[in-house]
């Protein structure tokens, strides 16, 4: 992976994460939502990136916490490997985060984003998928390719962005 140059000569990313179950240090965490958002100055691997983590406005003082937590790395995992990316954490925002399952996922963070993602199908009307990538940072075997056009973000102390269309979209497991 990596080096490589960007399309744009940079990259940025927002990875919305959907909390069915679970919990951390006692704190229930089932059915809370957060973002983590990175703009990078090159390529993903290069890392010295600027990150931001979004809080769901629905979650408690608690919940909002240990998710801060984890998703800066302070928790260990595959969330401090991705924190190792990031030279400069922006102050994490609480935002009202709203998903939508179904044929075309999409989310709504705050005033700032908009994630959206429609699956690649062959011609089979099979799923496109990415497979043991070196990428997958140990979340998955296996993630779901997407078109993510129409994701953006605009928060006003971070890169203003459009997707160019690359996404992933998969369902897993953590715990440190």
């Amino acid at each position: 992976m990596g080096p490589a140059e960007p399309d744009q000569g940079w990259c940025s990313a927002a990875i919305l994460v959907d909390i069915q179950q679970g919990d951390a240090d006692g704190v229930n965490l089932g059915n809370t939502r957060a973002v983590w958002v990175i703009d990078l100055p090159g390529d993903f691997s290069a890392g010295n990136g600027t990150a931001r983590v979004y809080l769901d406005e629905d979650a408690g003082s608690n919940q909002r916490r240990e998710l801060e937590a984890i998703l800066t790395g302070k928790k260990g995992g595959l969330w401090e490997g991705l924190a190792g990316l990031v030279r400069e954490w922006r102050p994490s925002r609480t935002a009202r985060i709203e998903v939508q399952w179904g044929d075309n996922p999409s989310a709504t963070v705050g005033d700032v984003g908009q994630i959206q993602v429609q699956p690649i199908k062959d011609d089979g009307g099979n799923q496109a998928q990415l497979l043991n990538a070196p990428a997958n940072y140990g979340v998955a075997e296996t993630f779901d390719l997407v078109r993510a056009d129409g994701t953006r973000w605009s928060d006003p102390e971070m890169r203003r962005w459009q997707s160019l269309g690359y996404g992933t979209l998969t369902s897993f497991q953590w715990s440190v």
